[in-house]
């Protein structure tokens, strides 16, 4: 189908293309040979008059015009695919659709297995698919790769609809038999300890909240581990003199298991808002609608 000259299914190509900026990982996005994407390029190339993608060196990198498509492409095929999901009300009994959530190994374990569980039971032929929190998840959010991200309210961002979903305190973490666990902790013992903290995978140059609540206390902490996910920081405070800054749900899940103490922070700390939110452009998609109130739904029992 042609729109204006040109033939709409080159859009597909042109959004993939100046994402990838790759025409070998772009035709495999798109099942093309190689030679098939640079046929493609060469005729948006031609529609645009515009070279759109230039070597430059070993990369390749958007011109002008190609900067000025990238979002406005992406945006039109986001509301395209809205479009052609509005066409059929959604029903959970049949869909076999996937939802993609974008969530830490926090929410993962206080929030989504409960979720899963109500999938089973009111959809039982979707899946969700849960995708680690990235540097990039304002751009996954806007892109449409994800179809919602739970993550606390200081990743949210304001081009997008959100809502809070539910909320959590911190809590200091440490094994039952360290000597500490007898105590009440003033912050020369917290500043004196060792510290399990966690840096996420591939951001791992982002404060973490730990780094968050501390950065008024004006001090170092001694590390003694750095994890890559929260649910695994009990796990290397046993038998160690380690403390650590958890969630207190977390915590509590971990407790129920692991021979860990938890006692309050020596110091007033904020409580972490947990926020859900989907891009404006799937607003009103049936399925996605449907995926919010289940997800509301759930996050009210916690």
């Amino acid at each position: 189908m042609r729109f204006d000259g040109l033939d709409l299914n080159l859009l597909v190509a042109l959004d993939i293309l100046l994402s990838e900026k790759n025409i070998t990982k772009a035709g495999e996005k798109l099942f093309l040979s190689q030679p098939a994407t640079s046929a493609a390029l060469a005729r948006l190339r031609d529609y645009f008059e515009d070279d759109l993608l230039v070597q430059i060196g070993r990369s390749m990198v958007l011109t002008p015009m190609g900067e000025s498509l990238a979002k406005p492409v992406k945006d039109l095929l986001i509301q395209t695919r809205t479009l052609l999901n509005n066409r059929h009300k959604f029903d959970p009994l049949t869909s076999d659709r996937t939802f993609t959530i974008m969530a830490s190994d926090y929410t993962g374990s206080v929030l989504l297995p409960e979720l899963n569980r109500k999938l089973a039971e009111y959809a039982p032929h979707c899946s969700i698919e849960q995708i680690m929190p990235s540097s990039e998840a304002e751009k996954q959010i806007q892109r449409g790769n994800v179809d919602i991200l739970l993550l606390p309210s200081v990743n949210i961002i304001d081009e997008h609809p959100s809502t809070e979903i539910f909320n959590d305190e911190f809590v200091c973490v440490m094994w039952d038999q360290n000597s500490l666990s007898n105590k009440e902790m003033t912050l020369q013992d917290y500043k004196n300890a060792q510290h399990v903290m966690v840096r996420l995978g591939t951001i791992y140059n982002t404060p973490m909240i730990d780094d968050w609540l501390i950065r008024n206390l004006n001090f170092e902490r001694k590390v003694g581990y750095v994890t890559i996910n929260f649910s695994s920081v009990p796990l290397f405070l046993i038998g160690t003199p380690y403390i650590a800054i958890m969630h207190k749900r977390l915590a509590d899940i971990a407790a129920k298991h692991l021979p860990i103490h938890i006692c309050q922070l020596p110091w007033e700390t904020p409580k972490i808002n947990i926020y859900m939110q989907w891009n404006k452009f799937q607003e009103t998609d049936p399925g996605l609608v449907w995926l919010r109130d289940l997800i509301m739904e759930t996050a009210s029992y916690l």
